[in-house]
């Protein structure tokens, strides 16, 4: 840390705002500009924003959220706090992200709400197929990218909490909690 970032922290504990104001609005405002997005929110925790765009989502009591196991335990906990059911895709063992084939075979067999992939150690998921298998079965996608390496890019060249990333799968209804 150098002396532009104590100034900064300094400048925001002066200010009399710690954890809201014009500093956490300006953060917003450049993530959305950052991510391609429209609005962005910051909030404590990932699990807290993970909760929270389950709730925009409006998953409810007996939906299935569809996410991978290999995960930190929010990922489910949210789900199971809404009284949602989390079903599990296996991973891709290359990326080690949720994969796609095993996402559309659950599709096959059952209904599910949503489905919140988790960018892994930095890699983004597949969010084109990913998205267009949620379009096809009529479910939403809430991208988990709490290990998104911004620096990198997914398959498709976007960054993991952009979303979609792909013509295709642009319009599939979908939230993306950075």
């Amino acid at each position: 840390m150098g002396e532009d970032e104590v100034a900064a922290v300094t400048e925001v504990i002066r200010s009399g705002w710690l954890t809201t104001g014009p500093k956490a609005r300006e953060f917003e405002r450049r993530f959305a500009e950052f991510v391609g997005g429209g609005e962005a929110i910051a909030v404590n925790s990932a699990t807290a924003g993970l909760h929270l765009g389950l709730e925009a989502l409006g998953i409810q009591p007996g939906d299935s959220v569809l996410t991978t196991p290999f995960t930190f335990t929010a990922t489910a906990e949210v789900i199971r706090y809404l009284g949602a059911d989390p079903v599990f895709a296996d991973i891709d063992p290359e990326s080690l992200n949720i994969d796609p084939t095993e996402i559309e075979r659950i599709l096959g067999r059952r209904a599910v709400a949503s489905i919140i992939p988790v960018h892994y150690g930095g890699l983004a998921c597949d969010m084109a197929r990913i998205c267009a298998l949620a379009k096809r079965h009529g479910c939403s996608v809430m991208t988990d990218a709490e290990q998104d390496d911004h620096d990198r890019r997914g398959r498709d060249g976007r960054h993991a909490a952009s979303g979609a990333g792909s013509e295709d799968a642009s319009d599939a209804p979908a939230r993306y909690q950075p």
